[in-house]
């Protein structure tokens, strides 16, 4: 019982943390490129997984599925390109709430592409979760564009196709390896995206690197340390707890994110807005509820 309530109160300081993260996020991205801060948070990231490797270098053998390890670390990198210009671009609920998709995403993937069978509680959390995101979908709502729309379900769809990775790669790879393939991709594909002339990216998640100021370079350090603590706090949480029930826990991120966005001048959600987060967070509970394993790495 003790451990399973110092589980919980991990994942809510965990929930808290990201909701900052958000916030730093919402703060920086009016004056940078919402791709240079997830460069960023990534390239942090990156040197504190290779610290903690140098420090204490894995006990076995690592390797033999370097593919698969890649294809984590570039649907997975991308995936947090897309969540952080969600964040700059929508309410801060609203794009927590396309993130939080990702669970729906992989019960419906593991269906499809591994054949999994699933109960009838599955599919059931499947039609929830895409009637939540119609509802928060709907241009009279939140005023999305094509893009806006395509970007904020591909943060779930690639988060959902890097978790779908991590139970192959943990039979061969130290858990910080597999981070670390999500933080180096992270880091590097935005580095890629400077090579292609920004008048030709149809969205300003593209856009040309910008010198932060002495506030922004301090913005951006604590961006750092609260993601990293934030990753801490969520390893804690899962390894201490029941992961379908820690999973279902994290939604309260959602309305933590919303009532943040708030603050920073979001505007308060719609009813169906809210109603759509709301079926989101039911659609993600139940999934993880009914999954035999819930796996996170933000």
């Amino acid at each position: 019982m003790y451990q399973n309530k110092q589980a919980i109160i991990a994942m809510l300081v965990a929930a808290l943390l990201f909701t900052f993260m958000g916030m730093f996020v919402k703060v920086l991205t009016p004056s940078l490129p919402a791709i240079e801060v997830a460069f960023a948070r990534n390239f942090f990231g990156l040197i504190w997984i290779l610290v903690a490797l140098m420090l204490k270098p894995p006990k076995t053998a690592q390797g033999g599925k370097p593919f698969i390890l890649i294809f984590r670390g570039f649907v997975g990198g991308s995936a947090m390109m897309a969540y952080f210009y969600n964040m700059s671009v929508m309410p801060l609920g609203i794009a927590f709430a396309f993130s939080y998709t990702s669970p729906i995403f992989l019960a419906l993937f593991s269906v499809l592409f591994i054949h999994q069978k699933v109960s009838l509680k599955v599919w059931i959390a499947i039609f929830i979760g895409f009637s939540g995101i119609l509802l928060i979908s709907n241009p009279q709502n939140v005023h999305l564009s094509l893009w806006g729309l395509t970007i904020g379900l591909y943060s779930g769809v690639g988060a959902a196709l890097a978790y779908l990775s991590v139970a192959e790669l943990a039979k061969s790879y130290d858990p910080r390896i597999i981070i670390g393939s999500l933080m180096f991709f992270g880091s590097i594909l935005p580095l890629l995206t400077q090579f292609v002339p920004y008048e030709s990216y149809p969205i300003s998640l593209f856009a040309p690197f910008v010198m932060p100021n002495f506030r922004e370079w301090i913005l951006i350090l604590g961006l750092g340390v609260v993601s990293t603590y934030a990753q801490i706090y969520l390893t804690k949480a899962y390894g201490l707890g029941n992961p379908p029930i820690i999973g279902a826990i994290s939604y309260v991120t959602i309305f933590m994110a919303t009532l943040a966005g708030i603050i920073l001048g979001d505007q308060v959600p719609h009813g169906l807005v809210i109603a759509g987060m709301a079926l989101i967070a039911c659609g993600g509970i139940l999934a993880a509820l009914s999954g035999k394993k819930a796996t996170k790495n933000r």
